[in-house]
């Protein structure tokens, strides 16, 4: 039943999960196995919305440059579908504005004549990769069905997972037993595959966490006449003042605004309207009050909470079943506020169908080991990056396996990046420049890059070009207080060893 057999042997794999994690994944491996079956404990949706297993899908979402990517690959003419299913259309002058406390940096559209991009909302998103996904004729869904538990057998000591046990939603009587090769949870947060794995006799690691006390509130607009430009316009929050809302609007199909305010560290936003309307006074810019200022309401601000963030170590027991995988959030999910989650999932759907062309290729034994521990590789940047802007947040904690190193020092490097990228990218605006070096943190944060192309010496050392002598040395000594050891000694020792393979695009303003 291991992966380690041959193609030919890959009769039938099973998914747990029938969000986007799930459908990436059936995309996957619909290559490889001759039968793909999506449990999905919802009912069969009927048109773009929002389902229960998914009641943050009211809020607002975003796949980040590097996933839109990943989703073009995987089903070729995805732009073109979803803007034909009434995503809102990125035109040769939509404002796509970014707004921290060093500026407002109005990135340039991909639209032109031929508009080639839009945005949307996560419902969309799900019901056009849905359809693509039922579409492939060896993929079928079976709705309204919840996993209680795997079936295994065990062979000189190696359990195999054989498949899973299933009831009818809502019935607590009668199960029954799918078979499959190959067994995948994308079940997200929700997923017991800890408590499964503890019940099998399986060693299960202690998970990383972060308890970040997250909070976002969501009210949706009719676009305003007058300023159908705005496409997206993102705030941040500002450490320096302890502002720690950030607030987010975001045009998507039907010609609605979503609009967005989110907090870390117990910082809760409004849940009623005239508090939703004093937050976004509140954040460090007043671009997206003004927008939504005499536009139509549509809803009434809605609530979501997150009280932790949670990252499982499977790779780290000394033991794990052939025929299982753990993808998405069943297996790291994220702070919602930096827009990683879809994104990181669907570069794990791009990692596990590089390692089963590798193993169609060079087939070895622990297949399934070895694809743990790329999806690590996979995870650890996004995760690494987000746990430290989580905290910058006073009440905010992370407890984990590794300790995190340098964070104060790192705070202040992303913070002097964001300052000089933000003023560098806003002068060459003015004189038609164009260096990429200022575009490296923010191709950091959209995962392109690695951070170690961004954390270094001789980047650092760039960023400083135009500053006097003296400034120069009171923004190293401050930035460096307490490290005795020479500044590319202090970054190598503070910053991991990120072995994934990032993938960067050309970069242009």
């Amino acid at each position: 039943m291991a992966i380690n057999r041959t193609a030919e042997d890959r009769k039938k794999a099973l998914i747990i999960g029938g969000g986007i994690a799930g459908l990436l994944v059936a995309r996957v491996l619909s290559e490889q196995y001759n039968e793909v079956q999506i449990i999905e404990r919802d009912a069969c949706p009927e048109q773009p919305g929002i389902r229960a297993g998914a009641p943050q899908s009211f809020h607002l979402h975003q796949i980040l440059p590097r996933g839109e990517v990943i989703l073009d690959s995987l089903f070729p003419g995805f732009t073109a579908e979803i803007l034909a299913h009434g995503a809102f259309p990125i035109q040769k002058n939509t404002l796509i504005q970014m707004i921290n406390p060093y500026g407002a940096i109005p990135f340039p559209s991909t639209g032109g004549e031929e508009i080639k991009a839009g945005t949307y909302s996560r419902a969309l998103l799900e019901w056009v990769l849905r359809q693509r996904v039922e579409d492939l004729p060896n993929v079928n869904f079976l709705y309204h069905q919840q996993v209680i538990g795997l079936e295994t057998s065990a062979n000189d000591g190696q359990l195999t997972v054989n498949g899973v046990y299933i009831r009818e939603r809502g019935q607590l009587q009668q199960r029954t037993t799918l078979l499959a090769d190959l067994v995948v949870d994308a079940s997200g947060r929700s997923s017991k595959l800890a408590q499964w794995l503890s019940d099998l006799g399986y060693d299960v690691p202690e998970s990383e966490r972060v308890t970040s006390a997250i909070g976002y509130s969501t009210r949706y607009y009719r676009i305003h006449p007058e300023k159908r430009n705005l496409g997206v316009i993102v705030i941040e929050g500002d450490p320096a003042t302890g502002n720690s809302s950030g607030g987010v609007l975001k045009a998507v199909e039907d010609d609605i605004w979503s609009v967005c305010i989110a907090s870390v560290g117990g910082n809760y936003p409004p849940t009623e309207a005239k508090g939703f309307d004093e937050g976004l006074a509140q954040l460090i810019s007043p671009a997206i009050a003004e927008a939504v200022r005499g536009a139509e309401v549509l809803t009434e601000p809605r609530g979501y909470r997150i009280p932790e963030c949670v990252r499982q170590h499977y790779e780290q027991m000394e033991r794990w079943p052939a025929g299982l995988l753990v993808i998405g959030d069943a297996l790291c999910h994220f702070d919602p506020v930096y827009g990683q989650g879809m994104t990181v999932a669907a570069i794990e759907a791009e990692t596990l169908a590089m390692c089963l062309q590798q193993q169609q290729e060079q087939p070895q034994a622990d297949f399934e080991r070895r694809v743990l521990q790329r999806m690590q590789e996979a995870i650890y940047p996004a995760w690494w990056r987000s746990v430290l802007e989580d905290l910058r947040w006073t009440g905010v904690t992370h407890k984990g396996p590794v300790e995190l190193k340098g964070v104060k020092l790192l705070h202040k490097y992303f913070e002097f990046c964001m300052k000089q990228s933000t003023r560098k990218l806003l002068e060459q605006m003015q004189t038609g420049d164009f260096n990429p070096l200022y575009m490296s943190y923010f191709m950091m944060n959209w995962l392109f890059i690695s951070p170690r192309d961004v954390i270094n010496a001789r980047t650092l050392f760039a960023l400083l070009e135009g500053e006097t002598h003296e400034e120069k040395q009171a923004i190293l000594t401050e930035m460096f207080e307490g490290y005795e050891q020479n500044i590319e000694a202090a970054l190598e020792e503070i910053v991991p060893h990120f072995t994934f393979e990032f993938r960067q695009p050309p970069v242009s303003m």
